[in-house]
């Protein structure tokens, strides 16, 4: 059974795209076909259940009832292959390969179960290569030992009072601000309210992860934790930590790692199963106030991705709890941070046992 047919999807408020989908139903299987206007193919790829009204924005995650089966492969609007990733029952699992528009090869990468596993290596768009690392289950097995440039903001009144100390939230950006200028991170989330002239009542900064990385792949925090402490007058009783997307994987991560920092943690839209680390460790996030956000309609991290962790919690963490939007995607981060909730909420939250709020 052959199936062709047009599908409209958004790009801007005023631009759409208009895909040519082919979908051939086979031994249980949907092997989808997607063209772009100009007629260059644009995706490939087998699925063993498909919503065909779906077009995902991202091929590590597998929406609603989609589920991904053996090899996909995209293309970029020029005709030139941009990647070829294997899936099994929905996860990725073997070598998952980019390229460059040019041509030059990206990286290459080994998964297990949806775990990097295996040796990973990027290449600069000359060939030159940029990082080779060698992963177990989702870790990088030879982290380095590194320092990340951030940014900061001080509360107006810091300097009058060179006594008092002030609360600290920490905030992880997505993976589109990943790189060397710090001017990138200013795009969004708090960094982004510092910008347009918000004031807050707490000492702010935002790392910048380099470009390729995550959050989890190297040793960076107890350097940048350490200057930041001895650098700014913080209440370490009163230490907040928060990011979406990679950031919302990294707060889950950095959580469970240096459980004794923080005073309470708000992670967005972040993977939760692509390391056992995370899986097999969530009790130590039983005692930290959690505040979860994850959009019911997300296609670039599945929304079952927060709802994993969160269900491995209830019951556990008397201070646990999950924001989810039935109509909202992989951007609820513009949602939380523009209001005033959470931010009042980790004021009320500190590690003092004496302390009543």
């Amino acid at each position: 059974m052959v199936d062709t047919f047009y599908l409209q999807v958004p790009v801007s408020n005023k631009n759409t795209i208009i895909y040519k989908r082919i979908i051939e139903f086979d031994n249980n299987l949907y092997h989808v076909r997607d063209y772009l206007p100009n007629g260059h193919i644009q995706m490939e790829g087998t699925y063993s259940s498909f919503d065909k009204n779906i077009k995902e924005e991202s091929l590590w995650c597998n929406y609603k009832s989609n589920t991904k089966e053996g090899e996909f492969k995209v293309w970029y609007n020029n005709g030139q292959i941009k990647s070829k990733t294997n899936y099994l029952h929905g996860l990725r699992h073997g070598v998952h390969e980019y390229w460059y528009k040019n041509g030059q090869k990206n990286s290459v990468q080994n998964y297990l179960n949806g775990q990097e596993n295996g040796s990973v290596t990027y290449w600069d768009t000359l060939g030159k290569i940029e990082n080779q690392w060698t992963f177990s289950h989702g870790l990088n097995q030879n982290p380095k030992n590194v320092k990340y440039h951030y940014i900061s903001y001080t509360p107006k009144g810091y300097s009058n009072d060179t006594l008092k100390k002030w609360p600290l939230i920490i905030y992880l950006h997505g993976g589109s601000s990943r790189g060397a200028d710090t001017v990138k991170l200013y795009c969004c989330g708090i960094p982004d309210q510092i910008w347009r002239g918000r004031e807050f009542p707490f000492i702010i900064v935002a790392p910048q992860c380099p470009i390729n990385l995550r959050w989890t792949t190297d040793n960076w925090f107890e350097n940048f934790y350490k200057e930041v402490t001895s650098k700014y007058r913080v209440d370490t009783n009163k230490v907040y930590l928060t990011g979406v997307s990679l950031g919302g994987e990294g707060t889950w991560y950095l959580a469970i790692k240096y459980s004794d920092k923080f005073a309470a943690i708000a992670p967005m839209s972040g993977f939760t199963r692509n390391m056992d680390y995370i899986m097999e460790n969530t009790d130590k996030l039983i005692d930290i106030p959690i505040w979860a956000f994850h959009g019911k309609i997300d296609k670039v991290v599945q929304f079952e991705e927060t709802e994993w962790i969160i269900n491995r919690l209830e019951g556990k963490n008397k201070n646990l709890k999950f924001t989810t939007e039935p109509n909202v995607g992989h951007w609820i981060d513009w949602l939380v941070y523009s209001k005033q909730e959470l931010y009042d909420w980790f004021l009320t939250h500190d590690k003092r046992k004496d302390i009543k709020h």
